[in-house]
């Protein structure tokens, strides 16, 4: 792709001095304007899949026609902050709720629980949908899920956020940013175990990938970050909880 295409991409006027702020400002706009996970229909989401590819080429085109210096100040921006997709948000109330039905109905209540919870969570979202125009956090750049919501082995409420505010902990290995959430358990910890799960599918339930980390010292109500990416996939979420031993 040529400069001049990736600018009509990122709708950055021709003239306009290139810095590595103003590429990420429009990347970041234009990608979420047509987030996939904006869209039901399968179609329009394949699209918008395809036009995300489009716009992070055009992004890498415009940061490297930008020169040396913005390069280096693209090298120390605060990383990229990663939302959540429905699919993300209704995979982590019925992952939770998947775990309790098994260890009390057995696999077809299982199947049949996590069904619910999925159409709960979906209809919320398209609740929120119709009278925000758009899925999220809030005016904070807060998402919150209580405990009663992820109904996690070990009890925790979760958050996401979108303010920056763990920033400075996510690693540059990165590079199409971070998720940052927090868990707030309900008991202390001495090991909790975060199950992760990725996915590219925007309406996905159950995770195409997972992978664990561990965190020690971890106090009731207090709390504990958890800050991680993967740029194979579009989408990630907490997907379950553990506590491998207490205090």
């Amino acid at each position: 792709m040529d400069p001049i295409t990736a600018r009509q991409v990122l709708r950055i006027f021709p003239d306009a001095p290139l810095t590595v702020e103003l590429v990420e400002r429009a990347y970041s706009e234009e990608y979420w304007a047509r987030h996939p996970s904006r869209y039901q229909d399968s179609t329009q989401r394949r699209e918008a899949e395809q036009w995300a590819g489009t716009l992070a080429t055009a992004r890498q085109v415009l940061l490297h026609e930008a020169g040396t210096a913005t390069a280096t100040d693209a090298a120390a921006a605060p990383p990229r902050k990663r939302g959540l997709s429905g699919g993300a948000i209704a995979a982590i109330v019925a992952g939770g709720v998947a775990l309790l039905a098994l260890i009390t109905f057995g696999t077809i209540g299982a199947v049949n629980l996590v069904t619910q919870a999925a159409t709960t969570a979906q209809e919320a979202i398209e609740e929120a949908q119709e009278s925000n125009g758009s899925n999220g956090p809030d005016e904070d750049g807060v998402e919150r899920f209580e405990s009663s919501e992820t109904y996690f082995a070990f009890p925790a409420a979760l958050e996401f956020y979108t303010d920056g505010r763990y920033d400075a902990e996510c690693s540059t290995e990165h590079e199409q940013g971070c998720w940052e959430a927090a868990l707030f358990t309900e008991s202390d910890c001495a090991t909790l175990q975060v199950q992760l799960g990725f996915s590219n599918d925007a309406d996905a339930l159950v995770p195409d990938v997972t992978d664990t980390i561990e965190i020690d010292d971890v106090v009731a109500g207090e709390a504990t970050p958890v800050v991680y990416g993967n740029d194979d996939y579009a989408y990630g979420w907490i997907n379950q909880v553990t506590c491998l031993g207490s205090p």
